[in-house]
């Protein structure tokens, strides 16, 4: 009985770890490490993690809003603005 249930799980399981949206996410999260170490590797540590830290905020919100209808109102602009800020002194200090 054990074994049988193995078999199943084992025949259910590799569909899933050939889906074409799990391979091509470790396929980018593979290009997205390749960039970071190339950018780190070119760039100042004190410079680019800030400027990675910033820019990410950003290009999500602006992806969410493009993409998926996200409402971007005056509070959430002003957040953003001001933690882009603070990375930017903390980046300049």
């Amino acid at each position: 009985m054990k074994l049988s249930s193995k078999a199943s799980t084992a025949d259910s399981v590799l569909p899933a770890y050939l889906s074409p949206w799990l391979l091509s996410s470790v396929a980018l999260y593979g290009v997205s490490f390749l960039l970071t170490v190339r950018v780190l590797a070119v760039n100042p540590l004190s410079v680019a993690s800030p400027a990675m830290a910033g820019a990410t905020f950003g290009l999500i919100t602006l992806l969410s809003w493009v993409l998926l209808g996200e409402a971007l109102g005056m509070q959430k602009l002003a957040g953003i603005v001001l933690i882009c800020g603070g990375i930017w002194l903390l980046a300049r200090a």
